[in-house]
């Protein structure tokens, strides 16, 4: 079987999050590493999108709103994205990173076994499906 590739979102951060992710073994590539520095800061959501999910990639954001803007709603739609997103933007980023770890099995079971379009929130609850907008 072959390794789940993640994508993380520039609001996820550079360090914290993907470092933490990549102790327990993630793949993680964040927005930075892959545009650089300059491209990272002023590419659009659906861009990123659009490439990370045709990539094979399950995206990993802290803005759960991506299912409901209608541009990145629809870019989920139109590429196949899996979308994970934290299910409240006023964590820390070792509470984001918490967050995630906790959900770990079910985030890793659900990305292997459905494909896209989705968008989950990452809950201190657990997972829980987001309805897209249109």
């Amino acid at each position: 079987m072959t390794a789940l590739q993640f994508f993380a979102d520039r609001n996820l951060g550079d360090h914290v999050v993907p470092e933490a992710l990549r102790l327990r073994g993630w793949q993680v590539v964040t927005l930075r590493e892959r545009y650089g520095s300059a491209d990272a800061q002023r590419l659009a959501d659906v861009d990123w999108i659009r490439d990370a999910a045709e990539a094979g990639e399950v995206l990993l954001t802290a803005d759960k709103a991506v299912a409901k803007r209608p541009l990145e709603a629809q870019a989920v739609i139109g590429a196949s994205a899996r979308v994970f997103a934290l299910g409240t933007s006023k964590l820390t980023g070792p509470q984001q990173a918490e967050r995630y770890l906790e959900n770990e099995s079910a985030i890793f079971k659900r990305a292997r076994r459905s494909g896209g379009p989705w968008v989950i929130s990452v809950t201190g609850h657990g997972l829980v499906p987001i309805k897209l907008f249109g």
